[in-house]
């Protein structure tokens, strides 16, 4: 059965780390979200305030990835040719990066670059997937790894690399972290998730991540499940477009993964191609 963590446990847990609450500017967003009639000029002009988040947008939406037809050059355009929701969750993923991004840590430009990939190819698979909109998965992907790098500012040495062991199991990574630091990055990008208000479906499929046969729990927790078999698909083909090795046990993982998303091998194959066409572009 997946559980939340009860607010004393957390404290317990985190043992002097701090989790950076969310930042203003995504209260905003959200609030024109819910609006009947957002003022899609003022939200222009508070991300574009903010000149390295808007260059960081314009950047991001003219990436090979959004294949768009032509350049955009504001924020404005921006928003007028991806909708308020996928540009919130744009700017929410740039933000996350500016927070998380301390220069204690240096250069964190690969870290992010891999969760961004990770967070596009999820959005390409849900589209193929029922019940998962595209923008949910690519906030989740977003936020799959965030507890690292409050790992690595609370403890030196702990690594911010996503080389896979090929000697050893994603589950089994997670319990060798708990045994050294009496927590995980799973645990601590779980509570950041839910600092932050994501969906709580997606906070526990991050904090769940690399729980053992989630097939087993799919009846009583399909959407939390799905999000799962989602977010390990998008890592794996990020990870085979990096040319890392494959994990432990990968092949009879992946046949789970497919049914608990209702993909043939056939389907999948063409998914992971076409998204590792985009990333490589």
């Amino acid at each position: 059965m997946f559980s939340e963590i009860s607010p004393e446990d957390a404290k317990a847990l985190m043992r002097g780390m701090v989790i950076p609450p969310r930042p203003d500017i995504l209260l905003a967003l959200e609030d024109a979200q819910h609006s009947e009639t957002p003022d899609f000029a003022a939200i222009a002009r508070l991300i574009s305030a903010d000149m390295v988040l808007s260059g960081a947008v314009i950047k991001t939406v003219n990436s090979p990835f959004f294949s768009l037809s032509s350049r955009v050059n504001s924020v404005q355009q921006a928003l007028q040719l991806l909708g308020l929701k996928n540009l919130a969750n744009i700017v929410q993923g740039l933000v996350l990066r500016q927070v998380l991004s301390p220069a204690s840590l240096g250069d964190m430009s690969e870290f992010w670059d891999y969760s961004s990939s990770v967070a596009m190819a999820a959005a390409y698979l849900a589209e193929a997937v029922h019940g998962v909109s595209s923008d949910e998965a690519y906030t989740l992907g977003l936020f799959l790894n965030c507890g690292k790098p409050l790992m690595a500012l609370r403890f030196p040495g702990y690594t911010l690399q996503h080389a896979v062991d090929d000697h050893c199991t994603n589950q089994a990574l997670i319990t060798r972290e708990e045994k050294q630091y009496r927590v995980s990055h799973n645990v601590v990008g779980y509570l950041l998730a839910r600092a932050w208000y994501l969906p709580v479906a997606s906070s526990l499929a991050i904090l769940h991540l690399h729980d053992g046969d989630i097939s087993e729990r799919a009846a009583q927790w399909p959407h939390v499940c799905t999000l799962i078999a989602l977010a390990q698909l998008a890592e794996h083909i990020v990870q085979r477009s990096l040319h890392l090795p494959e994990q432990v046990g990968w092949p009879q993982a992946e046949v789970l993964l497919r049914g608990l998303l209702g993909l043939s091998q056939d389907e999948l194959e063409d998914l992971q191609d076409s998204v590792q066409q985009k990333l490589n572009h």
